[in-house]
C-alpha cells in the first residue's frame, strides 16, 4: 500500500510539472515574438521534453559545472538552462526559439515561473 502511494505521488508530481512547463512555454509563445509553436501537440510534446531534459541531463551538466559554477559565481547554471531550452527546440520540431535571443529570452521566462512556483508552492523542480 505504502509503495502504491509513493508511486501515486510521483506520478503526480510529473503530471504537474508537465503541466507547469507547458503552461509556462505557452507564456514564452505568447510575450517572445520570435518564439512560435505549430500547435498544441507540438506545444505539449515540448513540455515533456522540457521535463524529462530538466529531470535527467541537467542534474549531471550541474555536476559537471561545479568548478565553472563557483568561478562564475553561479553564471553557468544560467548557461545549463539555456543550453536545456536549446535542447528542447532542437528535440521537438514544432517549436521554434527564433534565435540565440530567443533561447535567452525564453529561458529568463521559464526562469521567473519556476521562481514563482517555488516560491508560491515551496516545490522545486
Amino acid at each position: 500500500m505504502r509503495a502504491y502511494i509513493v508511486m501515486a505521488t510521483v506520478i503526480r508530481s510529473i503530471l504537474a510539472w508537465w503541466l507547469l512547463n507547458t503552461v509556462v512555454l505557452g507564456v514564452a509563445v505568447a510575450l517572445i515574438g520570435s518564439v512560435s509553436v505549430t500547435g498544441a501537440g507540438a506545444l505539449i510534446a515540448a513540455g515533456f521534453v522540457l521535463g524529462i531534459l530538466n529531470a535527467f541531463l541537467k542534474p549531471i551538466l550541474k555536476i559537471i559545472g561545479v568548478p565553472l559554477a563557483l568561478v562564475t559565481f553561479g553564471l553557468s547554471l544560467f548557461l545549463i538552462n539555456i543550453v536545456i531550452i536549446w535542447l528542447t527546440g532542437v528535440l521537438v520540431s514544432g517549436l521554434h526559439l527564433g534565435g540565440f535571443v530567443g533561447v535567452i529570452e525564453t529561458t529568463i521566462v521559464v526562469w521567473l515561473a519556476s521562481i514563482a512556483v517555488h516560491l508560491i508552492t515551496g516545490i522545486t523542480s
